[in-house]
């Protein structure tokens, strides 16, 4: 089972939906649920809400969709 979800700071999630809207490319890392450390340039695409927790829904350079727990992201750069 995972962890409990911490929300994120209001600002934080306001930067999100704003590259959302524009379109704009991101480049985050974050660790997934066994712990590994992944960092990836993406175009983010939706923010979800699943169980009561917050998901980014994002497309990698080759084109995969990937969906990251909002609080799981450590580093954030536009």
């Amino acid at each position: 089972m995972s962890e409990s979800y911490i929300p994120i700071a209001c600002a934080q999630y306001d930067g999100y939906e704003i590259a959302i809207m524009h379109k704009k490319h991101l480049r985050i890392k974050w660790s997934d649920d066994s712990g590994e450390q992944h960092t990836e340039n993406i175009l983010p695409k939706d923010i979800r809400v699943k169980d009561k927790q917050e998901f980014l829904i994002a497309e990698v350079v080759d084109g995969e969709a990937i969906c990251v727990r909002l609080d799981k992201i450590t580093l954030l750069e536009s």
